[in-house]
């Protein structure tokens, strides 16, 4: 039995290892989205659109400050400012396919003869 044992435990311990690494870069996915947003909504809404607004500085002290009291740490001065920077840095760009307006998706030999046996002919 303790082949047997070692065998569903080295299984069932390869199975969590896995899901925590899986759930950590889900968790690192989704956070990181979240800063960039966070700091698009700094640079939409207190600068409108502006590089740097002269009432800018305060909103991010006072912003820190509520922040680190509701969620605790990891919303320092500093590190409001790197999420406006990061949205600054890495802006979201249309792709040139979508702003292509009615251009046709090319089908392969292989999927164009898929859709006639599909539909009969």
């Amino acid at each position: 039995m303790t082949v047997q044992y070692d065998s569903i435990l080295g299984d069932i311990s390869k199975l969590i290892d896995g899901a925590r690494r899986s759930a950590a870069r889900s968790v690192n996915c989704v956070m990181t989205a979240a800063y960039w947003l966070i700091g698009k909504r700094i640079v939409e809404f207190e600068q409108s659109g502006e590089k740097r607004a002269a009432y800018g500085e305060e909103m991010i002290k006072r912003l820190a400050a509520d922040l680190s009291f509701r969620y605790g740490r990891g919303f320092s001065i500093s590190n409001i400012w790197q999420m406006r920077a990061f949205c600054l840095a890495w802006p979201i760009l249309q792709t040139v396919s979508g702003e292509s307006e009615g251009m046709e998706i090319p089908q392969t030999v292989s999927a164009e003869s898929l859709f006639r046996t599909a539909a009969g002919k």
